[in-house]
């Protein structure tokens, strides 16, 4: 987007200010006003003061325009057991082909994924629920962030819940928040990790996610 700044000459240049742009795509001087922002890149603007057609004085000015940073977005990818829902729900679900008579088939995993630059300090906020085995509840069928590798959190329960096999451990729906401050000026690749550890008792629906948002930390 183009922006414009009033340029003033200070002092007395000893004749009319003429203004000259080696490159005014980046920016030049109309009117007195700079306008530069829509094309990024460097150029020089020459200015001369000029009196009878002479030139008295000449000064030169560096203007740099940045191409301005990309916005945390989230622009998500899947792979292996991940899918997305009508109403932007991401299930991270079971094989279903066949169970045997104890409810287990294979171990699966899946991941899903996004590269976001953070260009400040934001808050990662989201919805998560689902329904996993009553086996061993903290360390099969779970679903971790992980953020550039670093493991951040897991979702599962932090205790052992050792119910029935094939009785449902019902992961009640909850809002999470998690502070990306730290990685704030970078990019960095966040990823919902899902894993079922091994096949056994599988007849679940496993876990949803849904409203994920980035929020700047401070408005």
């Amino acid at each position: 987007m183009e922006q414009a700044v009033p340029v003033a000459v200070i002092g007395s240049p000893g004749g009319e200010v003429r203004f000259e742009s080696v490159h005014p795509e980046i920016a030049r001087v109309e009117n007195g006003v700079l306008r530069f922002g829509a094309t990024p890149g460097a150029t020089i603007i020459v200015a001369e003061a000029v009196q009878d057609e002479v030139v008295s004085s000449r000064r030169y000015i560096q203007v740099d325009v940045e191409k301005p940073k990309a916005a945390a977005v989230l622009d998500w990818r899947s792979s292996g057991y991940v899918e997305l829902l009508p109403a932007g729900t991401w299930h991270f679900y079971y094989f279903s082909g066949w169970y045997d008579a104890s409810g287990s088939n294979i171990r699966v995993t899946g991941e899903l994924a996004s590269e976001v630059t953070l260009d400040r300090g934001y808050l990662l906020r989201f919805d998560v629920w689902g329904e996993i085995e009553s086996v061993d509840g903290p360390y099969f069928d779970t679903l971790e962030l992980y953020v550039n590798g670093w493991f951040v959190r897991s979702f599962n329960p932090t205790y052992d819940v050792n119910g029935a096999p094939l009785q449902p451990y019902p992961i009640p729906r909850r809002t999470e928040i998690i502070d990306l401050s730290q990685f704030a000026g970078s990019t960095v690749t966040l990823r919902f990790v899902w894993d079922t550890g091994d096949g056994q008792y599988q007849k679940f629906d496993g876990w949803f996610i849904q409203n994920i948002e980035l929020i700047p930390i401070g408005g």
